[in-house]
C-alpha cells in the first residue's frame, strides 16, 4: 500500500475540501478508493469517513476539542512532491487537522507555512516538534 494521510474537517467545511478534490483533477468513483488525477499523480480517495474508526479515544477527543464535529478524507498518494502540491491546492482556507500518519497531528494552515518555509519538508522522515494546532 502506497502512504497515505487522513484529513480532518469540521462537518462544515469538510464538503468544500471534498469539492475541491473531487474538482481539481480527473475523478473517478472506485469499489475501494476513489481515484484521482492530477498532473502527473494518481490519488486514491477515501471519503466514506470510515477511517476515523482507526483512531484511539483519546485521538478523537483531541481532534474535537480543535475542530468540533469532524468527519474524515483518507488520501494515498505517490510521493511527497505528490501530496504537497495537491494539499497547497485544496486546503488554504479550508479549517481542518492533517494525520500524516506518522505521528503529528497539524492544522492545515500550519502544514501550508512549513510548504513554504521548507517546500522540501518531508513528514515521513522528520519529525521535529512541529505539531501545532491552529
Amino acid at each position: 500500500m502506497r502512504p497515505t494521510i487522513v484529513l480532518l474537517s469540521p462537518t462544515s467545511d469538510l464538503q468544500e475540501l471534498v469539492a475541491r478534490l473531487r474538482g481539481v483533477g480527473s475523478y473517478h468513483e472506485g469499489a475501494i478508493f476513489d481515484h484521482l488525477d492530477w498532473r502527473e499523480c494518481r490519488f486514491g480517495v477515501d471519503v466514506s469517513g470510515d477511517v476515523i474508526d482507526e483512531f484511539d479515544e483519546e485521538e478523537i477527543a483531541e481532534i474535537r476539542e480543535e475542530l468540533g464535529e469532524f468527519n474524515a478524507v483518507l488520501v494515498e498518494y505517490p510521493g511527497m512532491v505528490c501530496i504537497r502540491d495537491l494539499l497547497i491546492e485544496i486546503i488554504p482556507g479550508v479549517r481542518g487537522v492533517l494525520d500524516t500518519n506518522h505521528g503529528e497531528l497539524l492544522s492545515y494552515d500550519a502544514v501550508l507555512e512549513r510548504f513554504h518555509r521548507d517546500p522540501s519538508w518531508d513528514w515521513r522522515t522528520s519529525n521535529d516538534g512541529a505539531t501545532s494546532g491552529g
